[in-house]
């Protein structure tokens, strides 16, 4: 196993703290949210951040704090390869491997500025003509709303990790 110590996270909705606390019992680390950790300066840990408009929340802070060997980004779209990059890139992750976890989608769960600009976001998303199935889903995410956190999806994760 990798010299992981912790598992560090953000989460808004609960979908990020789900995949947290199963990576966690999965690896036998210690799961800590970002603000709430009381590890040492330069602990290394795989940290998870849910996206919002492209940027993984809490990466910043915890890079600051810790040694952030891989990072999970938590979203509402279905996961596909070249996500995945775009996201390494927009966040400047330099070498430390990045899991794409599809998450979910609650409106009824999201505080303060998160609410009303989802809500937007959706009747922008929707009223686009949809041309791929990735298209299609994510209309169907913002009108239905979805869970999709799974422990299937922490596979790659726990192979980095090698558990």
């Amino acid at each position: 196993m990798k010299s992981i110590s912790a598992i560090v996270y953000t989460s808004n909705t609960g979908y990020t703290q789900r995949y947290a606390a199963m990576l966690g019992r999965a690896a036998g680390l210690p799961v800590h949210r970002l603000g709430d950790a009381a590890l040492p300066r330069g602990t290394a840990v795989v940290y998870l951040g849910w996206l919002c408009a492209g940027g993984i929340k809490g990466l910043k802070k915890a890079r600051s704090h810790y040694n952030v060997q891989a990072v999970c980004a938590v979203g509402m779209a279905p996961a596909s390869p070249e996500y995945a990059s775009k996201l390494s890139g927009q966040n400047r992750l330099k070498g430390a491997p990045l899991f794409y976890l599809q998450g979910g989608y609650s409106p009824a769960r999201l505080t303060g500025i998160y609410r009303p600009m989802m809500a937007l976001m959706g009747k922008v998303v929707s009223r686009a003509p949809a041309e791929s199935e990735r298209e299609r889903a994510m209309q169907e995410a913002f009108s239905k709303g979805g869970d999709w956190v799974s422990e299937a999806q922490l596979a790659p994760v726990l192979e980095w990790l090698q558990v």
